[in-house]
């Protein structure tokens, strides 16, 4: 029963969460006459009274006083043992907390920020802004390529080009599959046939759209007017080839349903002579079918690079060279950064446990005023209801003996040993003045130490910034 209450009493003292309520729970204390009852201390004392015991010249207890004083002394040792557990129990959490070790733990973060920088900061000498012929010639096709095409923007071009390519292939597909399906019903080899002839006709359509668009469309834009020119003609000419290839594959369909024996050289003598006269509706639908993917292919093919030509290349060789190379610093910054966040995270996080301990110590003094005042208490009435019982022995003693009682009966018992707790409050007292001000010390360096740490950090990490902010703007350039 004392252990849990003595657990019960620690776990509530450290408790943050609710109200600090008095922990103590002495051994009860019976009154004195349930002790006489119990102990049949009135028979006792009427036997022995009868018997004229104790004797008249006896100057020790007699036995029955001797059972009273064995049962009190017993409740006065275990609430000694309760308040001196519940006592050591705090001192030991108090010891335990280590908030007087807070100032070293300072100390050690102060000396790990200035070593672990400076540790940095020497990698960081060997940082240069071009160490590199590749940069160099990098950077310098770049400016270059601008100043001489009158560029005063970046490249604009996807961050990849796999959806334009998905996309080119998908048409692909899509237009083999429905030309397919169209040209089954006019060839000899049924479907396997009509795919066959679909893949050709598909390829000069479709993937002929997107290499045009990408590669021989953008000279349109170029600076040069000749160039340009040259560039804004091959519309007219992609377009005549649109026209020819689907025309043919249309005319073709068309005319192998008149004629299955049809030969190759009269469908191309037929779209000399009569371009339009395509007489099966099926066979216009494949020609409007055919035009509208070889426009969708120039259009992926367009938008899969910059439009001004040769201009994305030379960014993406600039961007990614110089990306190489920056990593490191990059990566160096990173760390850099991160230990110093880490560290002052630890600070700020040390500190508020250190207020948190300190509220707790400072309610662990306020029970051991409390403790002693109550474990003071409970002697007293240990006391008193041991007096009372002895004395109501006495009188019933004297009630019935014929001999005079002995002379020690006329004085009042009290116990000997009735020690203190050993709880030296002023002891106490001081110990929570000193964290007081030890902590007020600390919350007032607070800002210095964090200070320090980011002075350290921006130290370590100013060559490598401008590394850095060099690089980014370089690369948005």
């Amino acid at each position: 029963m004392i252990f849990e209450n003595v657990w019960s009493g620690i776990k509530n003292l450290f408790s943050t969460e609710v109200e600090l309520r008095e922990p103590f729970s002495f051994p009860r204390i019976e009154n004195s006459k349930d002790v006489i009852r119990n102990l049949k201390i009135d028979e006792e004392a009427r036997k022995d009274g009868e018997r004229n015991l104790p004797r008249s010249n006896r100057k020790t207890l007699s036995s029955a006083e001797e059972k009273i004083r064995g049962y009190y002394y017993g409740l006065m040792q275990n609430s000694k043992k309760f308040g001196t557990e519940y006592s050591n129990n705090v001192k030991q959490n108090i010891d335990n907390s280590g908030i007087m070790t807070v100032d070293s733990k300072i100390d050690n973060y102060k000396k790990e920020s200035t070593n672990w920088f400076n540790e940095k900061k020497k990698e960081s000498k060997n940082f240069k802004y071009f160490d590199n012929e590749k940069i160099k010639d990098a950077t310098n096709r770049y400016h270059e390529f601008r100043k001489k095409h009158s560029l005063n923007r970046r490249a604009n071009f996807p961050p990849s080009v796999i959806y334009y390519y998905a996309t080119v292939t998908a048409l692909f597909i899509a237009e083999c599959l429905i030309n397919g399906l169209f040209l089954k019903e006019v060839t000899r080899s049924g479907l396997m046939g009509g795919f066959g002839i679909a893949i050709i006709i598909s390829f000069f359509n479709v993937w002929i759209g997107f290499l045009y668009g990408k590669f021989i469309l953008p000279f349109r834009n170029h600076i040069n007017n000749t160039i340009k020119f040259f560039g804004s003609l091959s519309i007219i000419l992609i377009g005549l080839w649109f026209i020819c290839v689907n025309f043919f594959c249309a005319h073709y369909r068309d005319l192998v349903v008149q004629n299955n024996d049809i030969a190759f050289i009269e469908v191309i003598q037929f779209i000399s002579n009569t371009p339009f006269d395509i007489k099966d509706l099926v066979s216009f639908a494949l020609l409007v079918v055919g035009i509208i993917f070889a426009i969708s292919a120039v259009a992926s093919g367009y938008k899969s690079d910059d439009p001004y030509p040769g201009f994305g290349s030379v960014q993406r060789f600039k961007d990614n060279t110089m990306k190489r190379y920056a990593d490191t610093h990059f990566k160096y910054l990173e760390e850099c950064t991160q230990h110093k966040d880490h560290l002052i995270r630890e600070i700020r996080t040390l500190y508020k446990e250190m207020r948190i301990k300190y509220k707790s110590i400072n309610q662990m003094i306020d029970l051991f005023t409390t403790l002693a005042e109550k474990y003071d208490i409970q002697t007293k009435r240990i006391n008193s209801e041991c007096k009372q019982a002895i004395m109501h022995y006495r009188n019933e003693n004297e009630r019935v003996r014929s001999d005079p009682a002995p002379k020690y009966f006329e004085k009042p018992f009290v116990f000997e040993d009735t020690s203190k707790l050993n709880i030296n409050i002023s002891d106490q007292e001081k110990m929570v003045s000193k964290l007081k001000n030890k902590i007020s010390n600390i919350e007032r360096d607070q800002r210095a130490i964090v200070k320090h740490i980011e002075s350290k950090y921006n130290d370590s990490i100013l060559k490598v910034k401008d590394l850095v902010d060099f690089h980014s703007e370089t690369l948005e350039k």
